[in-house]
């Protein structure tokens, strides 16, 4: 009997994290504009109602780049500005409580009027995150109108993912620390990322506020740091990598248990000692390079090391005289890279 309810309870904790962990594209955590948390909030309801279309656009995304028809939300009427699609969301689900109709139209509103500025190539294009809504009073449900441009910009995957837990980004009750956390969560996999102060108040829709970089990390940056390491699994380390030039460096961290650590350094030090023996090399050949690794660069690390020996099993030794040379030059000179990742070169 214990087994089961503990296998019963377990099986309803993993669905209750499904339900949680949503998909964004990184253009969404890039998004250029002043937005209000309330405003954010919706936007989080709305890419919600994408997942069917946008899990299923990264599962196939090597075999068809189209999404079907009936994983998107209906289209509206032609409009003179086209064909909208509808997405219909139980007031509820906003949280604004069930008397805060008013706030909610008034925030939809909003919307229809507040420009966001989409990142492109190389330009930045301005829509409202809205075209309409249509909220009739006493009613339990809003249609919300999005624009088919505004639908395929929250669809493109093409400058990457990520995944965020729906009930921690509802629960933030600062806009800023919101979007950071969007930022940590889209740079996760790469360790962090560099922005200038300029850039970052462009990003944030600051304006002119703000204009001292000190101020600037204790006002917005420091809060958000505080609040994500004591309550979020993934949180972030900042400084500031040249006065001068004002930008700030992000570095992301991951909260793990002592044991889940070391199990991680042990696997990854495995990993190097099976690759290095599948093409001849020294097993200790990378162990002064292998200790000065952060938990955060193992992934890298060994996917590097995995290209390195898959090429130089490739070879043969037909191109390549030293193995051990060419294995320890090829990691170093990653490492030396990796170590530097954070610079801005503009």
């Amino acid at each position: 009997m214990l087994k089961d309810t503990f296998r019963d309870n377990r099986e309803t904790d993993f669905a209750t994290q499904v339900k949680d962990e949503l998909v964004c594209v990184n253009r969404v955590s890039n998004i250029e504009g002043k937005l209000k948390l309330a405003h954010l909030r919706i936007l989080i309801i709305i890419v919600q109602y994408l997942q069917p279309a946008l899990r299923h656009k990264i599962t196939f995304r090597r075999l068809s780049g189209s999404v079907p028809e009936r994983l998107l939300p209906p289209k509206s009427e032609m409009t003179l500005d086209g064909c909208h699609r509808i997405i219909t969301v139980p007031v509820s689900e906003f949280g604004f409580g069930k008397r805060n109709g008013g706030r909610l139209r008034k925030y939809l509103e909003e919307l229809q009027h507040c420009h966001i500025f989409v990142p492109l190539k190389g330009e930045s294009i301005s829509r409202p995150l809205i075209a309409g809504f249509d909220y009739p009073q006493f009613s339990r449900t809003v249609d919300i109108h999005i624009s088919e441009f505004v639908v395929q910009t929250l669809l493109t995957t093409e400058d990457g993912y990520f995944t965020f837990s729906k009930s921690l980004a509802l629960s933030i009750t600062n806009r800023y620390t919101l979007r950071i956390y969007w930022l940590i969560c889209s740079w996760k996999q790469k360790g962090g990322f560099a922005i200038t102060a300029d850039r970052f108040r462009r990003q944030f829709g600051l304006g002119r506020a703000y204009g001292r970089i000190d101020n600037l990390t204790l006002k917005i940056i420091q809060p958000a740091c505080q609040e994500m390491k004591d309550r979020f699994p993934v949180f972030f380390e900042y400084r500031l990598y040249n006065a001068a030039s004002q930008y700030v460096v992000f570095k992301v961290k991951t909260k793990k248990t002592k044991t889940e650590l070391q199990a991680d350094f042990l696997m990854a030090r495995d990993t190097t000692f099976n690759l290095l023996a599948s093409v001849g090399a020294s097993t200790s050949l990378l162990s002064e390079i292998f200790s000065e690794l952060d938990h955060e660069d193992l992934v890298p690390y060994l996917r590097k090391l995995s290209e390195i020996t898959a090429y130089v099993h490739a070879q043969k030794g037909r191109a390549i005289q030293d193995i051990n040379a060419y294995i320890l030059a090829s990691i170093t000179s990653w490492h030396t890279n990796w170590l530097s990742r954070y610079t801005l070169t503009e």
